[in-house]
């Protein structure tokens, strides 16, 4: 059961590194690009999901990917302690971003996102807008494409407003 918003105190916001954030592929080889798509993930989390809290989450988020046999993880940025916006009255969110290459077209990728959201405890429903949840997952790049549907828009309409994608990409080598 997820945990119950906790009124929300003036806090900092800071980096965690973990045990797969940061992450980057070392060897020169490995950065060949094994699939012809990229894309970027943002990841976030603000609730527990079972055992798991949101820094879990995410490793276990990485984890999950770094085992798919259609994603290999370029890169990863450390994660982000951040307090949250819109709805103020909830715990901080744990924030990271991914830059995979993949041969998943736009539509599986899409689909892939769906599940992992739902694998790691998040409905499809939300209570309210900006409410609590185990594990968001948005696109925020996927190749050069643009496109504007009103289910899916790419690149994301809000990630130059977003500190919670933008810090953490500070910390990819782009």
């Amino acid at each position: 059961m997820p945990s119950a918003p906790q009124p929300h105190t003036q806090s900092q916001a800071y980096i965690i590194a973990s045990a797969h954030y940061p992450y980057g592929l070392k060897k020169q080889h490995d950065k060949n690009q094994r699939f012809r798509h990229s894309f970027t993930l943002s990841l976030g989390s603000n609730i527990s999901f079972g055992s798991r809290d949101s820094i879990a989450i995410l490793e276990s988020v990485f984890l999950w990917l770094r085992a798919h046999v259609k994603v290999q993880i370029l890169h990863a940025s450390p994660i982000w302690r951040n307090p949250p916006f819109g709805y103020e009255v909830q715990n901080d969110f744990y924030n990271a971003l991914l830059i995979c290459s993949s041969s998943l077209s736009l539509v599986e990728l899409y689909g892939l996102i769906f599940y992992i959201e739902r694998r790691f405890g998040r409905g499809r429903k939300r209570a309210y807008k900006n409410a609590p949840r185990t594990l968001d997952v948005d696109l925020i790049f996927y190749d050069n494409v643009k496109l504007k549907r009103p289910y899916l828009q790419v690149p994301h309409r809000f990630y130059t407003q977003r500190a919670s994608v933008l810090l953490p990409m500070s910390f990819i080598p782009l």
